[in-house]
Parts: C-alpha cells; sequence; structure tokens
C-alpha cells in the first residue's frame, strides 16, 4: 500500500482486502506484536542512535508504534462499547516530502529503556486480547489519513502500521549493524 500515491478510500480499501475479516486482522495483529517485541530485543544494541535516513532512534520507533497501539486498542475498545461517542472533529494527517508525520499524540519522546517499551507492548496485547469487531458504520471515529473508519478498520490499521514500523525498525537497525552512520 503506497500512501502517498492512494486516495484514502483506496488506502482502506487494501487493508480491508490484506485483512479480510476481524479474525484475520487480529490475528496478525498478534503476530506483529510478537515480532515487532523480538525486532526490539534486535535493535538493543543500537537503541539511542539516529536509524541512517530516519529522524528517529530505534528507541524512538517503538514508542511511536506502541503509542499509536495502545491508543488503538483503547479507541477500538470504546466503539464496540455501548458508550455513547463525542463528536470529534477530523484532524487532517499532515506529510512531509510525501511522508506521513507522527500525528500529535504519537509522537515519541526521549529515547524510553527497552525493558519500559517491551512492558507497554505487553500490556497492548492484553488490552487487545479477546478484542472482536465487526463492521459497524454508525460507531466511528476519525482517523488523520482515511477519514471516519469502525473499529475493525482501526484494528486493521495497526496491523498494517505496527508491520510497517516493524520492517523500518529491523531495516535502520540492519543498516547500523553494518556500519552504516547516520547523516547529521
Amino acid at each position: 500500500m503506497t500512501q502517498s500515491q492512494s486516495s484514502p478510500a483506496e488506502q482502506l480499501a487494501a487493508l480491508r482486502a490484506f485483512y479480510p475479516t476481524s479474525e484475520v486482522a487480529l490475528a496478525q495483529l498478534h503476530r506483529e506484536i510478537d515480532a515487532f517485541e523480538q525486532a526490539l530485543h534486535g535493535a538493543a544494541p543500537h537503541w539511542g542512535t539516529r536509524m541512517p535516513g530516519r529522524d528517529w532512534t530505534p528507541a524512538q520507533e517503538a514508542e511511536h508504534t506502541i503509542l499509536v497501539n495502545e491508543g488503538t486498542a483503547k479507541l477500538a475498545r470504546l466503539l464496540l462499547s455501548e458508550r455513547p461517542l463525542r463528536e470529534t472533529a477530523p484532524q487532517e494527517g499532515r506529510t512531509e516530502n510525501g511522508r506521513r508525520l507522527a500525528p500529535p499524540g504519537t509522537e515519541p519522546g526521549p529515547e524510553q529503556p527497552l525493558e519500559t517499551l517491551l512492558a507497554r507492548n505487553a500490556a497492548t496485547r492484553a488490552l487487545l486480547a479477546g478484542v472482536q469487531a465487526d463492521p459497524n458504520p454508525d460507531r466511528t471515529f476519525p482517523h488523520p489519513f482515511m477519514g471516519n473508519i469502525d473499529a475493525l478498520d482501526w484494528l486493521r490499521m495497526a496491523a498494517w502500521h505496527t508491520r510497517h514500523h516493524r520492517k523500518t525498525l529491523q531495516a535502520g537497525v540492519d543498516r547500523l549493524t553494518a556500519g552504516e552512520r547516520t547523516e547529521d
């Protein structure tokens, strides 16, 4: 899925094709969270080093991904509940040089220790345990790049997002391990 070249409707259609059911989306999300955890362990030797071609260190890449997953888990649970939803104005996602920028609230701060982020990743996995979502166009929340989406689409996005950042993290760590240095 090429984000910058696709419309929100095309991106959503691609997510739905890639993760056609709640069971598939959740199974893949859990696999990605587990694979992400392994990638975090592999990143430990370079934890505070900015990755080549990235603005973030492995620690910051990890924190951003976990922040998104924490928010998605809470949001999916809200959308699946009977609690009333507040009217929420959509916030347009920001891009720079064709790349999406982390929305407010998902930007990483100073490096957190690996152990702290591993614990948060595990807590997110637990928060997602047992979440079953069916399509429900009446219970949506705005995504900064995809418009109003329901709980199932949020879970689909989290699976894709986790996979994307896991692969980015692994590629950055591989480049650091090979001796490539970041440009200042």
